[in-house]
């Protein structure tokens, strides 16, 4: 699947929201300056084009509609990024499952892969700094004070997940509350059911909005982490030409439309409570990556396993910065 995306409406919606000064009004339509092409072959593939790999299945990553469009938070950051230097955006599809990132790039089919995490860096992937913070997080209505342990709080999570696994190793098994899937955990807060959702805050936040669950992130399990854009770690000339694109489009508040678009708003975990998360006691607390449910993010696709994330009998703490961690059932529509 390869599709031309461009990103207009969001840019219309940030100059208004954040560049008043701009002149733009609800009488007036707003088309962004189109700007010289500031890297070309062999820095990219194809000259005037940025072809970028987006994959995992979730609709809030990449979806398409009736007339094949993709679109989703991926798709709409990396048109920003692609407007930024001044190139048409080609989405390439790499499939509703893990992806992997290394291979992605090795077969040049993509000049960039989002939804990169730092455990994708290694000798030949570069990721950037991150476009969204994310993490485990605990999920509560608004006003809802961070848990400790000796609340005995009831925090419901996808069984078998990574989420689930960070709460019973935190709080201990007796404050798991499992369900089947995420939507399901967000209703256990209405219900009363739960206080607390654990989830990945990016996933999280995206399926409350989508459900219009009214809850927000109270307070982070483990380690924030967040997703970027990989490159060739060879490729330098398109490592900071995506660095500065992505400095330019976090400073001038398109990423934060872009984010407020699919999430609600831009996520900051900076200031949340962090409950420790050890890694001791991975081995008892987690199934075995063949019996792990599919990620958060395929939604499509029930059958993939948390392989990527999960740890199985080694003790080594799961990807706790990964999306990997709930399913949305069949059949849940994006949210637009």
């Amino acid at each position: 699947m390869k599709h031309r995306v461009s990103l207009i409406g969001v840019f219309a919606c940030a100059v208004c929201l954040v560049m008043t000064l701009a002149g733009c009004s609800q009488s007036t339509a707003y088309t962004p300056e189109t700007l010289n092409p500031t890297v070309s072959s062999p820095t990219i593939g194809k000259d005037n084009t940025l072809r970028v790999g987006i994959g995992g299945g979730a609709p809030f990553y990449v979806s398409t509609n009736s007339s094949s469009a993709a679109s989703g938070l991926d798709v709409d950051m990396a048109a920003a990024l692609a407007d930024q230097l001044g190139l048409k955006l080609e989405v390439v599809s790499l499939g509703t499952g893990e992806v992997d990132v290394q291979s992605a790039l090795a077969k040049g089919d993509v000049d960039i892969v989002m939804s990169a995490t730092s455990s994708d860096k290694g000798d030949s992937v570069w990721v950037s700094d991150p476009y969204t913070q994310t993490g485990i997080a605990l999920f509560a209505s608004p006003g809802t004070a961070a848990p400790s342990k000796s609340d005995a709080p009831k925090i419901a999570a996808q069984s078998s997940s990574t989420s689930a696994w960070a709460v019973t190793n935190a709080f201990g098994e007796d404050a798991l509350v499992a369900n089947s899937d995420l939507l399901s955990a967000l209703s256990s807060v209405e219900t009363k059911s739960a206080t607390y959702v654990a989830a990945d805050a990016v996933i999280g936040s995206y399926a409350a909005l989508g459900q219009n669950v009214d809850v927000e992130p109270v307070a982070v399990l483990g380690t924030v982490g967040g997703y970027g854009v990989a490159v060739s770690a060879s490729n330098t000339d398109l490592q900071k030409a995506i660095s500065d694109a992505l400095a330019t489009i976090s400073g001038n508040g398109v990423a934060n439309v872009v984010c407020s678009k699919w999430l609600g708003s831009a996520i900051d975990l900076s200031s949340l409570p962090v409950i420790e998360v050890s890694t001791s006691k991975a081995s008892s607390a987690k199934t075995s990556d063949s019996d792990e449910s599919s990620s958060e993010k395929t939604g499509a696709d029930t059958s993939a396993s948390e392989d990527s994330s999960a740890s199985t009998d080694d003790g080594v703490e799961p990807k706790t910065e990964a999306g990997a961690n709930a399913v949305l059932p069949q059949g849940t529509s994006s949210a637009a």
